[in-house]
């Protein structure tokens, strides 16, 4: 090979290495995600249970006390892969698609945080897990809240990032695509390439957003009665309207709140090292009994 096609071959190496780079960073790393399932030995691949007419999709990591990692609405599993693999090194993790999202099948009728909470409950159950640690973010920071509060005696201790207690905590609501063109974004695009009914995506997002506009409806008083360790995470810039952040925490007893400073809703991904330490040391403050 000449000197030229040296320096080509080289620089188009050079063009692609960053290509690449520069879509795992996009894609917030999820790349990276499925080289750790294949070769880390620590992913036991994906399972499905049947709940209340959904067949729920779930996998599971690592070995050690239960810890159930739950994503945001409409998102899939994927984008906790931060701290899915962050605590498979020392427990054993439960990440689900909440029903009707991901490569869980929806159901006739509205969707409800009660019902994936349930949901939650019932796979714990064909698992035989008895108490579990809950990790949500968003959404799944609403389910792990709820689950301390309806089901004391199954969860050990809560970090709820990036969660609301009633719609106006919310700073905003993303509206309806109008008739004929659904939304295409993260959410939608993730649900298009892991659902095996992808054109549902549409009336899967209607219920999403009704889901937001209405629920959760508690009150201070109501999460006084959560007894479970908490740990309350929220960015900087988060959707989330800092005082109602600040409420959350302090209606919760003993709760700890952290703000992430700079960091937005997605505080779990582009801040994921400070999120993971903070979990950390909320765990080291709170050990297993």
């Amino acid at each position: 090979m000449t000197r030229r096609g040296v320096i080509v071959l080289c620089a188009t190496f050079i063009l692609l290495a960053g290509a690449a780079a520069a879509l795992d960073r996009a894609l917030d790393g999820v790349p990276d995600f499925y080289v750790w399932k294949l070769f880390s030995g620590r992913a036991h691949g994906g399972a499905r249970a049947n709940i209340d007419g959904v067949s729920l999709y779930f996998e599971t990591y690592g070995a050690g006390p239960p810890v159930l990692v739950l994503t945001g609405g409409g998102s899939i599993l994927e984008m906790m892969h931060f701290q899915i693999t962050h605590l498979a090194r020392d427990h054993f993790v439960i990440a689900p698609d909440s029903r009707a999202q991901g490569r869980s099948n929806d159901a006739p009728g509205e969707l409800h945080y009660q019902t994936m909470t349930d949901d939650m409950i019932a796979l714990m159950n064909r698992l035989h897990i008895a108490r579990a640690d809950v990790v949500g973010w968003s959404d799944g920071g609403i389910i792990a809240l709820d689950l301390a509060r309806r089901y004391p005696s199954r969860v050990r201790r809560i970090v709820a990032m990036g969660a609301n207690f009633n719609p106006d905590g919310l700073a905003f609501i993303p509206a309806a695509p109008p008739p004929g063109r659904p939304a295409i974004d993260e959410n939608g695009l993730a649900y298009r390439l892991t659902s095996s009914t992808p054109d549902h995506w549409p009336v899967v997002y209607g219920k999403i957003l009704r889901m937001w506009a209405g629920e959760p409806q508690w009150t201070p008083a109501d999460l006084g009665r959560i007894r479970a360790p908490a740990l309350i995470i929220a960015g900087e810039r988060d959707v989330i309207r800092r005082h109602h952040t600040d409420a959350l925490a302090r209606a919760i007893p003993g709760a700890q709140e952290v703000i992430i400073p700079g960091a937005t809703h997605r505080a779990a991904r582009e801040a994921h090292d400070r999120v993971n330490a903070a979990i950390d040391a909320f765990f080291a403050a709170h050990p297993e009994p």
